[in-house]
């Protein structure tokens, strides 16, 4: 997650407004750890992942191109688990999903793949 600040400066006139962003993330708390495995049957592909010590829930995003940009698709999964029917023939999807809890989000964790008949 990215936060974006602006600051500026007032003395009877705008002098001028300085931006800068930072990656929230979790404090080094709760990372994402092991593979995620898809699981495509007919128009759906599900997800399956290890739990991660410290997690609360997990988000999913999904993107076109392997890399991304990924889309988040569903948030605050206490499972790990997660089933896609927004699916389609003939598209290739990647999946990423998040650890999250109190204290944030976690990075990315390993990209997996889905191919969709």
């Amino acid at each position: 997650m990215k936060r974006l600040f602006t600051t500026c400066i007032v003395l009877g006139m705008v002098l001028g407004c300085l931006s800068f962003s930072f990656a929230q993330g979790v404090q080094g708390n709760v990372t994402l750890s092991g593979q995620v495995a898809v699981t495509v049957t007919g128009h759906s592909a599900t997800l399956t992942w290890n739990a991660s010590q410290g997690a609360t829930s997990y988000n999913i995003y999904r993107g076109t191109a392997s890399g991304g940009p990924y889309v988040k698709m569903s948030s605050g999964i206490v499972n790990t688990t997660y089933t896609d029917v927004q699916l389609t023939h003939n598209q290739t999807l990647y999946y990423v999903t998040t650890a999250v809890n109190g204290s944030g989000e976690s990075g990315y964790g390993n990209e997996a793949v889905a191919v969709i008949p």
